[in-house]
């Protein structure tokens, strides 16, 4: 969702350890927030009808100065969950609300390690600048323009959202399978022997998934011209003979599936 706006994000450590992250886009973090709005209505819903009904009980002279006090109770609770839940979801899930979980998402401070209490809670009191003047047009419209998908809330608390890996690589696998499908019946069969496997390096391994990865957005020329210098490569270093028994982008995505159980964790 929102790739095209996402930015790689690396992030060096204390212990010269390198860490790479894709920043959640306006696109994701929109999606994320109308799940969070969604149930917050369901919540709310409740809570109203639970109002309405104590405002009932002193109408029908029920329960005598018990209806006042529920009442009140009922509309403290519901500005506490209004103004908490962010918080407190994220404070307890992880650097998660119930919405960015749904999307795969997570807070974490700029130094790649997990939102701290303070973070959290500092995020959360700019969330009130970032709605200005309405529907988050104020906090959309600086990440639009932040090198790291920031609103004002993650600039003042040195905080950024990201894309979890694990549903990252589920997203790039289900588009992949989804082109591979459409070749169903073309592909030749490869057979790699345990000596070519070895061949393969991991930035032969790169080079392939990359491509696979472009396959759906291609148009035939364009896979066509990408394809045939991959494929020479493949088949050189591979010892396959190519003149006229193989389909340049049919052998590439035959050789992906032949190869995918041996790089994918």
């Amino acid at each position: 969702m929102n790739e095209s706006l996402e930015k790689e994000l690396t992030i060096i450590t204390p212990e010269q350890v390198q860490l790479k992250f894709r920043t959640a886009g306006v696109g994701s973090r929109a999606i994320a927030h109308l799940w969070d709005g969604l149930i917050l209505l369901v919540v709310n819903g409740l809570l109203l009808a639970l109002i309405i009904f104590a405002s009932r009980l002193e109408w029908l002279n029920i329960l005598d100065g018990v209806a006042d006090y529920a009442g009140a109770a009922l509309i403290i609770l519901f500005i506490l969950l209004n103004v908490g839940y962010f918080l407190a979801t994220e404070m307890y899930m992880g650097g998660q609300t119930p919405g960015k979980k749904i999307m795969g998402l997570r807070v974490l401070q700029d130094n790649g390690q997990s939102a701290t209490f303070l973070s959290i809670i500092i995020r959360n009191l700019f969330r009130i600048l970032d709605f200005l003047p309405s529907f988050y047009f104020l906090g959309a419209l600086i990440m639009l323009f932040s090198s790291k998908d920031k609103r004002i809330g993650d600039m003042v608390a040195g905080t950024i959202v990201v894309t979890e890996p694990g549903r990252e690589r589920l997203q790039r696998k289900k588009g992949i399978d989804k082109s591979v499908a459409a070749w169903e019946g073309r592909l030749p069969d490869l057979n790699l022997d345990d000596a070519a496997r070895r061949r393969v390096t991991p930035e032969d391994w790169q080079l392939i998934a990359a491509w696979m990865e472009r396959l759906s957005g291609m148009s035939a020329a364009r896979r066509e011209e990408f394809s045939q210098p991959i494929f020479r490569h493949f088949v050189v270093k591979l010892q396959h003979e190519s003149e006229g028994l193989y389909d340049a982008s049919a052998y590439l995505i035959a050789l992906y599936l032949a190869l995918r159980e041996d790089w994918e964790i």
